[in-house]
Order: C-alpha cells, then sequence, then structure tokens
C-alpha cells in the first residue's frame, strides 16, 4: 500500500510556500523531513534526507531540521550570524545525541534557505538540493557531496555521501547569499532523481504551489518512487507581477509559525 502525500502551504514573512512529502512507492519509512517557520532572522527553508540503511536515518532528519530552527529561532539579533556555524556545531550534537541514544552513525543530509525579503542565505550538507528561479529559468545553487560529484565519479556512486551531518571529525558545510530574494526549490534526491530539470520548471507553472508540489511528488512516483520523496517551493509575494507565469495560491493560506 502506498503512503499518502502530506501537503502543507501558506503565506509568511512575504512569501508563499507549498511543501510536499512521501514516503515513495518501495520504501516502508518516510527518513525525509522538512519545515518552513518563521524566524526573527526570516522564513527558514528546510530539507533533511535520514541516511538509508542507517538506524535512526528518520531521527536523525527531525533533529536536524528542529536544531537548526533553534539555532537560528534564539541567536541574537545583535550578534553576526552564520548558518555555516550553526550546522558545523549541529552535527556535534547530533553525533553526541546519537550515540546516547544507542546508534552511532545515524546521519542525515541538510539544506536550508533563510529568506528575510532582501536576501536569500543558505546552508548545505549532503546530496538534497536548492535551486533559485526568476519565473523562466532555473539554476542549482548547491553542489551534491556524494561520489558521484567527484572527479571521475559514476553515478552508481550517488548513494555515498563524502559529506553529511553525523559524520566523524569537523563538518565544513557549504554558504552562500543571494542580494536580491528570488523563487526557491528545495528537493530531496527522491525527486530530482526522477524528475527532469524541465519538467520541474514546468510543473512550477501548476495553477497554484499546493498544486504543483503535489504533481512534482506525483512525477517521482510514476518514475517509481524508489525512495522518499520531499519538496518545498515559495515565491515572494510582492513579486507577483514578475512571476507573471506562476499562479498565487487562492483562498486564506495558512502561515507558518
Amino acid at each position: 500500500m502506498f503512503g499518502v502525500t502530506s501537503i502543507a502551504s501558506g503565506e509568511a514573512g512575504g512569501f508563499w510556500w507549498a511543501a510536499a512529502t512521501d514516503v515513495g512507492r518501495l520504501r516502508s519509512e518516510n527518513q525525509d523531513d522538512w519545515l518552513v517557520e518563521r524566524t526573527p532572522r526570516g522564513l527558514l527553508f528546510a530539507v533533511a534526507d535520514g541516511m538509508g540503511g542507517h538506524p535512526n536515518g528518520a531521527w536523525a532528519a527531525r533533529f536536524a531540521c528542529r536544531e537548526l530552527l533553534e539555532g537560528v529561532a534564539t541567536a541574537p539579533p545583535e550578534t553576526s550570524f552564520s548558518l555555516a556555524v550553526l550546522t558545523g556545531a549541529l552535527n556535534d550534537r547530533l553525533r553526541s545525541e546519537a550515540e546516547a541514544l544507542g546508534t552511532p552513525g545515524a546521519g542525515t543530509t541538510l539544506t536550508a534557505a533563510l529568506l528575510d525579503g532582501r536576501t536569500l542565505r543558505w546552508v548545505h550538507v549532503g546530496d538534497s538540493r536548492l535551486y533559485r528561479f526568476d519565473g523562466s529559468a532555473l539554476q542549482l545553487v548547491t553542489r551534491d557531496h556524494n561520489l558521484a560529484a567527484e572527479p571521475g565519479g559514476h553515478p552508481r556512486l550517488a548513494n555515498v555521501l563524502t559529506r553529511c551531518l553525523g559524520m566523524a571529525g569537523e563538518l565544513k558545510p557549504d554558504a552562500g547569499e543571494e542580494d536580491e530574494p528570488v523563487g526557491i526549490i528545495l528537493a530531496t534526491d527522491g525527486l530530482y532523481l526522477h524528475v527532469s530539470p524541465e519538467a520541474l520548471l514546468d510543473t512550477i507553472r501548476a495553477p497554484d504551489l499546493p498544486r504543483a508540489v503535489r504533481e512534482l511528488v506525483a512525477l517521482a512516483n510514476s518514475s517509481g518512487g524508489p525512495d522518499n520523496i520531499t519538496v518545498s517551493l515559495a515565491l515572494p509575494a510582492s513579486g507577483r507581477r514578475r512571476y507573471a507565469s506562476f499562479a498565487i495560491p487562492t483562498g486564506a493560506p495558512h502561515e507558518a509559525s
């Protein structure tokens, strides 16, 4: 029996957003997690993909998203702020908690974006992805941290991560900042490995964002759905004319907390 796709959507911090997650067609447990939350620093988006084949992958994904949220939400506004530093410290906490639970080796990817209406900050470790789009073009922002992405790497090695939360030693996440807020897509590999960039862009032109994420999950499942599937989208509410090819969700949206 296939699982039910979980979908949420709303408006917060000047952005319309929608997110969906699905267990897929072959897995018995959804080890992905996601969040969209308003913070004093801006609107925080994150996706995490717990490491399959390792104990407590689902717990690791949830832990990563919630701990990142806690770090962003409680960072003193008068101090300098780094998503990369927060994520590096999160790696140590996740390892300690996993050992305390008796499941050393638990790990997860984490890709997050923070939108404040002026800038887009992002942090990334693993092989989930962040894309940006302007209404016509799609651009991959992050680089996959797996052996397939290394020089001479083979696609069959895509499931071997070179960086993840839970890894031993010092973690050095990728991070960046865009001067202008743009529409974004965050996705785990269960989505992007089975939906082409062209189909991804075409589907975003659905009549509303909840329908867009639902159709993206359906596309991944129609390709076999071998993995958990998670995706979230966001568009600036103020950019309605700029993103004329995209419809804004109708009805009363549910705001992020």
